[in-house]
């Protein structure tokens, strides 16, 4: 995402109140990247989102994918780091928690993974809460 984010951001123009992210468990499948280095991508990628729009209140999910508890709970514990020093950014929803349920995702997922229908709905519930509504 950093290395795409100023072409993006180029190609938006307008005022966000809000910008919700949701990135990592595409990561789960192999091994995680530095510490180090996620940490300084979702950094800068935060980082030029507030530069362009200051007013722009950052939401980051942490992310959630069955099997890869460990390496969800890994990221959950970087993107708090990176979320610390930026007080105009906040967690988002909690995958690990809503996604996974107590039935290791069977009730809101397609696959492990990826949201049905019940997900996106719980999600976007989620997402409000998170945001204050």
């Amino acid at each position: 995402m950093a290395a795409r984010v100023d072409a993006d951001i180029a190609a938006r123009s307008g005022d966000y109140r809000y910008a919700l992210i949701t990135i990592g468990a595409n990561n789960f499948g192999g091994a995680l990247p530095p510490q180090a280095t996620f940490e300084a991508d979702l950094a800068y990628t935060l980082d030029a989102i507030h530069t362009a729009w200051p007013a722009t209140r950052l939401g980051v999910a942490l992310p959630w994918s069955r099997t890869y508890d460990a390496q969800a709970d890994t990221l959950a514990t970087w993107i708090a780091n990176v979320l610390s020093t930026r007080s105009w950014a906040f967690a988002g929803p909690d995958e690990r928690v809503y996604l996974k349920g107590a039935d290791d995702g069977a009730t809101y997922t397609v696959d492990g993974v990826h949201p049905n229908a019940a997900g996106y709905a719980l999600a976007a519930a989620r997402w409000q809460t998170s945001m204050g509504y």
